[in-house]
């Protein structure tokens, strides 16, 4: 079977630290729709599909994507695992490239890269190495690995994330990384689950837009190396571990 790369992103609108967030608004734009804006750009990606739980507090979110033409799959809201499984299976998707709904800036080239390696080395999963600013890269899964996962994992967090029983157990899996260019090697924080990453990406977009300038990675980059204290407002937030039962 040829390839067939589907970016699924992982959205829901019960988010414990910023309620809702997937549909706030970010310098005049819904969330949700700066992140399509990013998966859309990675080249190497045939479709998109955006995997909502089926709680009814995500209504909302699959009526707004689907007034915009968006495809949505609905399934279980605490076993993430199935719930990305079977998008991927009625997407048909292999291999499948996971984003996530609360980082807006995806690096299009990085993740193009990523995509590259994953093909051609026959890779069951792709992920960064190395420093990277935090949001701003997904995974690439080949679908029969995303079936494993699916029908031998059965821990709580395992189920709960997408990729954790990979991690757990590298000797059965090939996995492969991929390190990003010299010039995406920060540290900074390019996602959002508190009010402060909220006014941090809140001041980036405005100044790339103020600028006249694309709102995309490669363009935050550059305002953020000449303006550090964007970055500053959100570098102290601690980000949530699965490895650490958040």
């Amino acid at each position: 079977m040829s390839a067939n790369p589907v970016v699924i992103i992982q959205a829901r609108m019960g988010s414990t630290r910023l309620p809702g967030k997937t549909m706030m608004e970010i310098a005049g734009r819904r969330l949700i729709d700066w992140v399509l804006d990013g998966a859309r750009a990675i080249k190497n990606a045939r479709g998109i599909i955006v995997a909502i739980p089926e709680n009814p507090e995500d209504d909302p979110l699959e009526a707004y994507l689907n007034e915009r033409g968006v495809s949505c799959f609905r399934g279980s809201s605490e076993d993430v695992l199935d719930r990305f499984y079977r998008a991927a299976l009625e997407a048909k998707a292999d291999p499948v490239i996971r984003l996530c709904a609360d980082s807006p800036l995806p690096s299009a080239e990085y993740m193009d890269m990523m995509i590259e390696t994953h093909l051609k080395t026959g890779a069951d999963h792709t992920h960064n190495d190395g420093l990277f600013p935090l949001g701003s890269y997904g995974e690439v899964v080949s679908f029969t690995t995303l079936e494993r996962m699916w029908r031998e994992a059965k821990t709580v967090h395992c189920r709960e994330h997408v990729t954790p029983f990979i991690h757990e157990n590298p000797q059965s899996f090939r996995v492969n990384r991929v390190q990003a260019p010299a010039w995406m090697q920060r540290d900074y924080r390019l996602t959002i689950d508190t009010a402060k990453d909220r006014e941090m990406m809140e001041t980036l977009f405005r100044a790339m837009m103020d600028q006249g300038l694309p709102v995309n990675f490669t363009n935050a980059m550059a305002v953020l190396e000449a303006r550090p204290e964007i970055a500053a407002i959100n570098s102290t937030v601690p980000q949530k571990d699965w490895r650490k039962g958040e």
